[in-house]
């Protein structure tokens, strides 16, 4: 079994999902939704960011938040957690606090935020990703720690991301406050069947391959089984150059490529 990457010449591993800004793939999409995370962090006010699992609604937003100037904003990240018990145990946690076991953790946190985060003249970003799994409770104290002012002054920037039906939930099932607290909005798609070819190519040269390793057969097959989700591109295009290199082929063309997604379907 040959290994791919040097049967190809490559540098690196391909679509890898710890990337850097210059080797995102910044289509229309991504570049509207870093103009809406601008807009928010200069106005210091929340986004919601939807899109089907696999889109790149994580990669896309940390290429923008890696950008952002250290000495002016403290970006923290918080993953999937159900409960926020823990999740805001993670946030103090980060602030090098430790909270009480009484039920002002709250109070504890946004006095924290005012004393040594906006009081060192630092913006606090928050980002809250697979919010579509948080409970309401949870949801209702993430509102509350942005809303600490009573309105008069936003002290957190919050970004919030998750699947789509994330916006339905925020709107029925009693957060609307919080959904409502969320000025900026967007919704992440898939790639359309020539993005999908230019974002295999750029991530080919990328990883140090100027030269083309799909066919325009074989690009469609990935369009067409993948629905232009980028994960799924990035498995499947892995997965056909594997095959590719272990028949020593120089390029992946359609037929290569329908086995490949066959055996995927099968396995």
């Amino acid at each position: 079994m040959r290994k791919f990457t040097e049967w190809f010449g490559l540098k690196r591993m391909p679509f890898d999902k710890n990337i850097d800004e210059q080797s995102l793939y910044l289509y229309s999409q991504v570049e509207e939704m870093h103009q809406k995370l601008e807009l928010a962090v200069d106005s210091q006010t929340g986004i919601l960011i939807t899109g089907q699992a696999g889109t790149g609604k994580t990669t896309g937003a940390r290429v923008f938040l890696d950008r952002l100037e250290t000495n002016k904003y403290r970006v923290i990240y918080l993953g999937y957690d159900q409960t926020g018990k823990s999740l805001f145990a993670r946030l103090a946690v980060e602030f090098g606090m430790k909270l009480g076991t009484s039920g002002g953790r709250m109070l504890q946190l946004t006095q924290y935020i005012k004393r040594h985060v906006a009081g060192a003249n630092k913006q606090l970003i928050l980002v809250v990703d697979e919010a579509h799994l948080l409970d309401w409770r949870t949801l209702e104290d993430i509102r509350l720690l942005t809303n600490s002012e009573m309105d008069r002054k936003t002290t957190v920037t919050l970004i919030l991301m998750g699947q789509l039906w994330l916006r339905s939930k925020l709107k029925s099932s009693g957060n609307e406050a919080l959904y409502q607290r969320l000025r900026f909005r967007y919704g992440l798609e898939g790639l359309t069947r020539k993005q999908t070819a230019e974002y295999i190519q750029k991530q080919l040269q990328s990883a140090g391959c100027s030269k083309e390793l799909f066919t325009e057969g074989a690009y469609t097959q990935i369009f067409q089984a993948s629905g232009g989700i980028l994960r799924e591109i990035n498995n499947l295009a892995v997965d056909a150059l594997v095959q590719a290199a272990n028949q020593t082929c120089q390029k992946v063309d359609e037929k290569l490529m329908k086995l490949v997604i066959d055996q995927r379907e099968t396995s």
